[in-house]
């Protein structure tokens, strides 16, 4: 035999050994998928059982098993209807248009100016009722706010109005990039067709906040316009753009200020540093995509102003300071940190499987492995809380998850958020290739989550997407059962 002929003998046998493990794992994937709908249909028939098949069902099609996720859904209580489109037989979930695309059946989606019966709004006036109806008292909760360019398009196209001028004040609110302030700029300066003198006083009182200042580029009249602001939410606004251009010296300077106008719920260091009317300073950066490395140097300095000493005395709570930390792309420190808190196990799993998501991002699946197995190994048992009994004398009857008024409070369970991070662990074991462990621990789960906690884990085998059109893992909670 030639030295060639051997050669061609052994890749054609490497060759059929990938194929045949190729095979197997796909076997093995489509095993576990079945096992994930049997566990669910095996539950007994109701609301709580459809809650299952729907999350298991949206997770198999999602992540590549769309027979048993169909099957999933068609064993809910409506036969799949309110889930599967029409003749589906293998189809993903159905998923909507981007969100400024989504029509809602108003006539303010026919175009730009168009009204219901065709025709195009030109008169001043026709203009502004349409300004105001499509744009001004418009609710964008479910479609979000259009472009910004539309926008700019709408107020270049409107009489200069007060209408007008609620145009330019919603880019400003709404947009607040350096090239919509100075097209705002360039709208309250025009002398051939000025605004009301009210509206362009309101406007230039907006453009003189410390926020639109620094964007603009005059960084001399921050600190000054900082001192004139007179409520929490501009100063806040200016804190998080400093911080995240590395100004900590300015940024410090303006915290110091906030001890004369302290935020709605600042009774407490969460109140000040919270998401909610808080300075929310974890908004500056992205752990997974982009942290923000200056956020750790405003944080180390804030130890040092008297006010943040007297408003935290004890520091930053521990869920606070691992937020600031991810944040700040101090992963290790984030852990450490997690590490030390004993009676929240679900930090350090959070903590976890967000550093862990990032290594699995940047491509080091096995320090995103052994992040996830040690996540893993903290998990605590499932908590599905204390029963609500409606009928019990010491429960409060306005309210059956109101604390008893002469009785212990009633255990509420894991929190819905916790219990997502529950399959969230399995997903990224079986992700980093620990596929055997994240069999196991969704075995181990009780109940209706084990047939989810399998979905998860075909979810895993499927690998993390991190793009913008990733599919999200569907779960359930301790209040759906």
């Amino acid at each position: 035999m030639h030295f060639g002929q051997t050669v061609t003998g052994v890749a054609v046998l490497v060759i059929a050994a990938i194929a045949q493990s190729i095979a197997y794992a796909a076997d093995k994937t489509e095993a576990i998928a079945q096992e994930a709908v049997e566990v669910a249909v095996a539950l007994p028939p109701g609301y709580k059982r459809d809650i299952v098949l729907h999350a298991v069902s949206r997770n198999l099609r999602e992540f590549g098993q769309p027979v048993a996720g169909v099957r999933a859904a068609r064993a809910m209580s409506d036969g799949g209807i309110s889930e599967l489109p029409q003749q589906t037989v293998d189809a993903r979930p159905p998923s909507g248009p981007p969100r400024e695309a989504m029509t809602m059946g108003s006539p303010c989606d026919l175009g730009l100016w168009r009204r219901r019966d065709g025709s195009v709004a030109n008169m001043p006036k026709d203009r502004e009722a349409w300004a105001r109806a499509c744009l001004l008292t418009r609710h964008f909760d479910w479609i979000g706010l259009p472009s910004v360019d539309r926008v700019r398009e709408i107020a270049s196209g409107l009489p200069a109005g007060r209408i007008k001028g609620a145009v330019l004040a919603m880019l400003l609110r709404g947009y607040g990039d350096v090239d919509t302030l100075r097209f705002v700029m360039g709208e309250v300066a025009r002398k051939d067709f000025p605004l009301p003198k009210d509206s362009k006083a309101a406007l230039q009182k907006m453009l003189g906040e410390p926020a639109f200042l620094y964007r603009l580029g005059r960084k001399d009249e921050v600190l000054a316009s900082a001192r004139k602001t007179e409520n929490f939410a501009s100063r806040a606004e200016i804190i998080r753009i400093l911080v995240a251009a590395g100004d900590t010296d300015t940024a410090i300077a303006i915290f110091n200020l906030l001890a004369s106008t302290p935020p709605n719920f600042g009774e407490d260091c969460f109140g000040w540093f919270g998401p909610i009317g808080g300075l929310e300073l974890s908004s500056v950066g992205n752990a997974l995509v982009a942290p923000a490395p200056a956020l750790g140097a405003f944080i180390d300095r804030l130890p040092a102003s008297a006010l943040f000493r007297k408003v935290c005395p004890a520091g930053l709570n521990d869920d606070l300071f691992v937020e600031y930390l991810l944040a700040a792309g101090r992963f290790d420190d984030a852990i450490v940190r997690a590490r030390e808190e004993k009676t929240q196990p679900f930090l350090l799993i959070d903590t976890l499987l967000q550093v862990g998501r990032t290594r699995l991002h940047s491509g080091d699946p096995n320090a995103a492995r052994v992040l996830a197995e040690e996540a893993a190994a903290v998990l605590p048992p499932f908590d599905p809380g204390d029963p609500i009994e409606p009928t019990d004398p010491n429960r409060n009857a306005s309210s059956m998850t109101d604390p008893a008024t002469n009785g212990p409070e009633r255990n509420q369970g894991e929190r819905s958020g916790d219990t997502r991070r529950r399959f969230e662990v399995i997903q990224l074991l079986a992700a980093t290739g620990a596929v055997t462990e994240a069999e196991a621990l969704a075995r181990k789960q009780p109940g209706a989550l084990r047939a989810v906690a399998l979905s998860a884990a075909v979810a895993g085998r499927a690998g993390l997407r991190f793009d913008d059109q990733a599919p999200l893992l569907s779960t359930i909670s301790a209040a759906d059962l």
